[in-house]
This record gives C-alpha cells, sequence and structure tokens, in this order.
C-alpha cells in the first residue's frame, strides 16, 4: 500500500511536469475579485467568473471585470512566459441615483460688453474664465450685475469690476499704451497687485503623490514551490471635487507600483485613503487553491482645498502592525515664461 501511494505522489509530480513543459511558450492570468463572481472579459473573449486562472501567449491584453450592482473594472495586462500575473481588484458599488424634480429655473438677465484697447493680442478673463476673443469685441450674454474683467497684454495687466444692467449693453476702454509710459517714468519700484505671471500661475494644475513605504516583506519575485504565500499591501486613493458624484481612483501596491502621481485642478476636494494588509497565495498549485486572505485594513476621510503649482504628497506607512499616513506640502515655483 506503501509503495502504491508513493507511486500515484510520483505520478502526480509528473504530471505537473508535463503540463509546465506542454505550456512552455504561454503564461498564466490569475484574477481574484473582491466580491468573487464577476464576469471576466480578456481580449472581448469571456474566460470565466473570479477567482479565474486561464492559459495565454506572451503579450499584452486588455480584460475587463463586470459584476452586476458594481461598477466595471477595466485595465491591461502583460502576460510573461511560464509565470503567473496575478491581479487583485476591488469592485466599487454603484451609486443609485434618487431620481430629482426638476426645479423651475427663473431665467437669469443678462445684458452686453463691449471691450476696446489701444493694443492688439490682448487676453480677456470674464469672472475667472478666459474669452476666446481679442478686442474690440461686444460680449453678449454677459449675467447682469458686478462682473470681474482682467486685460492681460504682454507683461501688462489690469483688472476691473464692471456693472451690467439687464438688457444693456456696458462699454469698458483701456489704454496699455499710457500705462507703459507711467511705469517707464518711475524711478523706483512698485508693488504690483497683480501681475500677469501671477495670473498664469493661479491656472496652473497642482500634483499630488500617493507613496506606499513599508518594512514589511513584499518580494512577488516568481516562487518555484508549490505552495506557498507572501504579503502584498494595497492602497486605494480615491478623490472628486467638492459637489461632484463621481470618484476617480490611483492604486498603489507594494512588488509592482509602489508610487503614483497625477495632476488635479484647483478647489476643495473631498478624498478617500484605503489600505489593506493581504496574504497571498504563491506558486503554482496555491495559487489554483487558495484565496488571498485580508489582514489588516486602515481608512482615512481627507478633505482638503488643492492650491494651483503645489505639491501633496500623501505617504502611507506600513510597519507591519500600524498603518499611519502624512502629507508633504511644497510650493513647486515653476518657472513662467
Amino acid at each position: 500500500m506503501y509503495r502504491l501511494k508513493n507511486v500515484m505522489f510520483f505520478g502526480f509530480l509528473m504530471c505537473l511536469l508535463c503540463a509546465v513543459n506542454l505550456f512552455a511558450q504561454e503564461g498564466y492570468v490569475r484574477i481574484v475579485s473582491n466580491p468573487d463572481g464577476a464576469d471576466v472579459e480578456i481580449a472581448g473573449k469571456s474566460v470565466g467568473k473570479t477567482p479565474v486562472l486561464t492559459v495565454l501567449k506572451p503579450g499584452k491584453y486588455a480584460y475587463k471585470l463586470s459584476l452586476a450592482g458594481y461598477e466595471t473594472i477595466s485595465g491591461t495586462v502583460e502576460v510573461v512566459e511560464n509565470e503567473v500575473v496575478k491581479l487583485n481588484l476591488t469592485l466599487a458599488k454603484q451609486v443609485q441615483k434618487t431620481p430629482v424634480k426638476p426645479v423651475p429655473v427663473k431665467p437669469v438677465a443678462k445684458g452686453g460688453l463691449t471691450i476696446i484697447t489701444d493694443w492688439q493680442d490682448v487676453s480677456i478673463y470674464l469672472n475667472g474664465r478666459k474669452v476666446n476673443e481679442t478686442p474690440p469685441v461686444t460680449l453678449k450674454d454677459v449675467p447682469a450685475g458686478l462682473n470681474s474683467i482682467i486685460l492681460v497684454s504682454g507683461d501688462y495687466a489690469d483688472s476691473f469690476r464692471i456693472l451690467v444692467q439687464p438688457g444693456k449693453t456696458s462699454v469698458l476702454k483701456k489704454n496699455f499704451e499710457e500705462d507703459k509710459k507711467k511705469f517707464e517714468s518711475q524711478s523706483a519700484e512698485t508693488t504690483v497687485v497683480e501681475t500677469p505671471i501671477e495670473v498664469r500661475r493661479s491656472m496652473l494644475p497642482a500634483k499630488v503623490i500617493v507613496s506606499l513605504k513599508t518594512t514589511v516583506s513584499t518580494d512577488t519575485k516568481k516562487d518555484d514551490t508549490i505552495l506557498g504565500e507572501s504579503d502584498s499591501i494595497e492602497i486605494s486613493f480615491k478623490y472628486r471635487k467638492a459637489g461632484e458624484t463621481v470618484w476617480n481612483e490611483k492604486i498603489v501596491q507594494s512588488g509592482t507600483k509602489t508610487e503614483e502621481s497625477f495632476e488635479i485642478e484647483k478647489g476643495a476636494y473631498e478624498m478617500e485613503l484605503i489600505a489593506s494588509h493581504y496574504k497571498v497565495p504563491t506558486g503554482l498549485l496555491n495559487v489554483l487553491l487558495t484565496k488571498k486572505e485580508k489582514i489588516r485594513e486602515y481608512k482615512e476621510s481627507i478633505k482638503k482645498d488643492i492650491q494651483p503649482d503645489t505639491q501633496y504628497k500623501y505617504i502611507i506607512s506600513y510597519d507591519g502592525k500600524n498603518f499611519s499616513y502624512k502629507l508633504e506640502e511644497t510650493k513647486l515655483n515653476t518657472p513662467i515664461k
């Protein structure tokens, strides 16, 4: 009986080795989702429901995960010969939108504004937004009431508060040559309240960096053993501008991509930070038989006023027991010509 068991075990190993040799020119993709049961498509073809393992030839493939009641996830994955590429994805629940009864909107009273300048190529900013026209010009459908106007030409700029009456056209005249002569005639330096450079700097985006620092071993190199497991740290950083309903998400993960940087425009933002520690199965057989296990999770809700031309670096640290984060804020002072 003992010899029979040895023979069976030897046969199992031979089958496994034959299988490896059979797919010597192929790789594996292992996709796990939270929650399970998501439909998976790779290169437009269904490969089953999560958790799923599929065999593909080396190369890049587009994938898509869908599950009723959750947002669809799509992306690309690169298959490497004789290796198991693992994707651990979290599906976000769809936001149930409550039907809103339309509120009657009162028509906004509007008027016109004629802008005349002595110089050409003058940029116009109406209530903070650039107008795609240059003086002389008559702007129509300008909101009635006080409007903010900034005129910029080369190194010169001026700001105005213009009252527009309903159904009437107001006139704004600006003499830049007169300003230039006054400036050149001044012998002492003067303090400029607002310069074109400051106006352009206020329109620059901010840079956000999400960085993962950990002292836990998260080696994700190929594991040749049949059974094994490793640690994995995943960070989900969601953000949206105040008043918006759709979240934007950036993900960093130990062993693959531990830092993500992106740009956002200035304004008030809501942010959510979710950090998770997982035990991930490794080795060909363990990947097939075992699901990853969440060990610890950390959440933070953050509200932040994002300023232009500023870098915000969110550093998430993990020492094996506790998660923590800190924010490093730095003025970029980007050169503006």
